[in-house]
C-alpha cells in the first residue's frame, strides 16, 4: 500500500496523548491536600527529567521505577513526605497505568485502521502498562515499549522500534503526540508528526527539529489519509 496515503502507518504516544493525565491532580491531592494539581505537574516534569538523564547517563530502569522515584522526590520537595507512606506513594504512582483514554481518540484509531493504515503505540511506558492499556482502547497492530531499546524517548533508538516493527522507512510513518519534546524527537528522526499542541503559546524545544503539523484530534485522520 506504500504511496496510497501520505504515510502507511501511524503511531501514537501514550501519556498525555492517548491517555489523559487529568486524574493525576486528584490522586496527588491525597499526598498534599489542596496542592494536587501543582504536585502532579511537578511530578510529571521530574519524571521526564529523570528519564532523559538516565538515557544520557546510560543508567536504564523501567519507567514504572522512574515514575515512583520521581513522585517520591517531588513529595519531598513539597514537604509532604511525613504524611506519605510508601504504600500510598505506590498507589498514587500506579494511577499512571490506569489513566483513561482521551475524548476522540477511539474514533480516530478506528478510522485509521478502517482506511487501511497500520496503527500502533510507541511509549515510554513499560510492557506492564501496555498490557493494562490494551483492554481499554480499540485494537492496534503494534504495542511498542521502550523496554525493547532500554532508552527513553526522544532517543532515536526508540523511534527506530516503529521502523523495525513495520519494515517501513521513517518518512512513511506518522506520529501523534501532545508532547512538544516528543514531537521534536520524532520529527528529527524523520516521522511525519502531528502535534496536539496543548495551548496556543506552546512551542517546540529549540533543537533544530522540523516543524510538526499542528493538529486537533478531529484533524488527525485527514492528515494521514488522502
Amino acid at each position: 500500500m506504500t504511496g496510497v496515503h501520505p504515510v502507511d502507518a501511524v503511531f501514537f504516544d501514550l501519556f498525555g496523548t492517548l491517555l489523559s493525565l487529568a486524574p493525576l491532580d486528584e490522586a496527588c491531592d491525597r499526598l498534599s491536600p489542596g496542592h494536587g494539581a501543582e504536585l502532579a505537574a511537578r511530578w510529571r516534569a521530574r519524571q521526564l527529567e529523570t528519564s532523559w538523564l538516565r538515557t544520557a547517563m546510560e543508567r536504564w530502569t523501567y519507567f514504572d521505577v522512574v515514575t515512583l522515584d520521581a513522585l517520591r522526590a517531588t513529595v519531598q520537595e513539597f514537604g509532604a513526605d511525613g504524611s506519605s507512606s510508601d504504600p500510598l506513594l505506590r498507589e498514587v504512582a500506579d494511577v499512571f497505568i490506569d489513566l483513561p483514554i482521551v475524548d476522540g481518540a477511539r474514533t480516530v484509531l478506528r478510522d485509521l485502521r478502517a482506511a487501511g493504515l497500520v496503527t500502533g503505540i510507541l511509549t515510554n511506558g513499560s510492557w506492564r502498562t501496555l498490557a493494562r492499556v490494551r483492554g481499554r482502547i480499540p485494537p492496534m497492530d503494534h504495542y511498542l515499549s521502550v523496554d525493547a531499546s532500554r532508552r527513553f524517548k526522544p532517543h532515536p533508538s526508540v523511534y527506530q522500534l516503529a521502523v523495525d516493527a513495520t519494515g517501513l522507512p521513517a518518512k512513511q510513518i506518522g506520529f501523534v503526540t501532545a508532547n512538544g519534546w516528543d514531537a521534536a524527537g520524532a520529527g528529527a528522526f524523520g516521522f511525519r508528526v502531528a502535534w496536539l499542541r496543548p495551548g496556543p503559546t506552546a512551542s517546540l524545544p529549540a533543537v533544530g527539529a522540523p516543524e510538526p503539523i499542528i493538529a486537533t484530534w478531529s484533524e488527525i485522520v485527514s492528515i494521514f489519509v488522502s
